[in-house]
């Protein structure tokens, strides 16, 4: 049978048609897709193709005829639709949970990254800090040097001996 569609979608009929409509679309659904009506240079593949699609009518003519299989069939595909629904209303459920969840992780992640951020923002403003320091201690080490030359001479005496 041809996944998807139902065997009144087989031969194009509605859920409410009479016995006598079900026996009309047969005979309709049978001539067109009968594999005799198949040129005969059809290859093996059309061939198997068309008797799938024969079989399915055949099958659907044959439940949908009997009103008791007919019954059946009709709370199985109710029953069908049910189960649909709630896998559906589950599937949305687990998608809205992965939603939230995908959500959470991004916010968790820019978090971090605000963080890092943040972090390497402070270091790079303490070296910051730590040059005009050095730079402020090496301007006074100089203005010292500058006022006492002699300081100078001192350290070359020192460094020689």
């Amino acid at each position: 049978m041809v996944v998807g569609l139902t065997l009144y979608e087989i031969l194009g009929i509605q859920h409410d048609a009479t016995t006598e409509d079900v026996r009309k679309a047969y005979k309709l659904k049978a001539l067109e897709t009968h594999p005799d009506k198949l040129e005969p240079t059809a290859t093996e593949r059309e061939r198997r193709g068309a008797e799938g699609k024969f079989r399915n009518v055949c099958d659907a003519f044959q439940i949908l005829s009997d009103s008791a299989k007919r019954k059946e069939y009709d709370e199985r595909i109710q029953r069908a639709r049910i189960n649909k629904k709630a896998w559906d209303e589950e599937r949305e459920k687990r998608n809205r949970e992965r939603d939230i969840w995908a959500r959470q992780l991004r916010q968790q992640s820019e978090a971090r990254m605000k963080a890092r951020e943040d972090f390497y923002g402070d270091i790079r403003k303490i070296k910051e800090e730590k040059a005009r320091y050095d730079e402020m201690v090496e301007g006074f080490y100089q203005e010292l040097r500058a006022q006492n030359p002699e300081w100078e001479m001192r350290k070359q005496e020192v460094l020689k001996a």
